[in-house]
């Protein structure tokens, strides 16, 4: 984690600015010890001296650690920004980065670990009912450029929940959209003969995948200024369910059709 408190003074410090000459320090949900770890290839950060005691104490990778940190800081330099935050509480939520945008409360969750879709689902409502506006974020992959791609559930929950796009951190606050088409399989055709010699023809026809998706890459857009307020209705559809939700999403999703997120 990226947040601890001075145990001496009760100041909530960020683990980019703290020094180890500021300890002790504990966590912020259950109190108990954190220490403060650095280096030249690690971000910096807090770790439990005791793991085990605490539901925030879970490996977090370095991957997750700079993606927080550089939204952070790159939403505290935007003059329409304030009350930025790493991992503020809010509710039973403590979103990775949470601000006021344009004078919208928006908590941003960086989704890299493999959350289910009903913990997406509960985190979301949590996030309506405290009024935040929530937009979950994936982590680019190369693996989207390619020919098929496998959506894990919990993207199959986000497409659905936000008309259809998935959005994907590249670096600082800018941020890639892609939408997932059926994947058609070729079936080639061939022929073969029975053993009563009759002529048996099959094939020749394109079939929908049902595990892989066809990726499309959408616009890149701007977190500070590109987003926007938007509140979503409850929606079914096959196996996902999204509730009535309060989700910040790009200004471009005004009016999609249903048949457009199904997945």
């Amino acid at each position: 984690m990226l947040c601890a408190k001075r145990k001496l003074t009760g100041e909530i410090v960020t683990a980019y600015l703290a020094s180890k000459a500021h300890a002790p320090f504990v966590c912020p949900d259950c109190r108990d010890e954190v220490i403060l770890k650095t280096g030249k290839r690690t971000v910096n950060h807090f770790a439990h001296v005791n793991p085990l005691a605490c539901l925030y104490a879970e490996n977090e990778s370095e991957e997750h650690r700079r993606c927080k940190i550089e939204i952070f800081l790159a939403l505290q330099k935007e003059p329409h920004v304030r009350k930025v935050a790493l991992e503020r509480p809010l509710g039973t939520n403590r979103p990775d980065v949470s601000a006021e945008i344009n004078g919208v409360p928006v908590a941003i969750e960086v989704q890299i670990s493999s959350l289910s879709p009903k913990t997406i689902q509960q985190r979301t409502m949590e996030y309506a009912r405290n009024g935040m506006y929530v937009l979950w974020l994936l982590q680019w992959t190369p693996d989207l450029n390619a020919p098929r791609y496998t959506p894990r559930l919990w993207e199959k929950w986000i497409h659905a929940a936000y008309f259809g796009h998935v959005y994907y951190w590249l670096e600082g606050l800018n941020v890639v959209s892609y939408h997932f088409n059926p994947h058609f399989k070729s079936i080639p055709k061939r022929s073969w003969y029975s053993p009563k010699g009759k002529k048996i023809t099959a094939g020749g026809y394109s079939r929908r995948s049902k595990r892989y998706r066809t990726a499309i890459r959408g616009r890149t857009f701007n977190l500070a200024s590109d987003f926007g307020p938007r509140n979503r209705d409850w929606w079914e559809g096959k196996d996902i369910t999204i509730p009535a939700a309060k989700l910040y999403v790009d200004r471009q999703r005004n009016s999609v059709a249903t048949e457009f997120y199904e997945i």
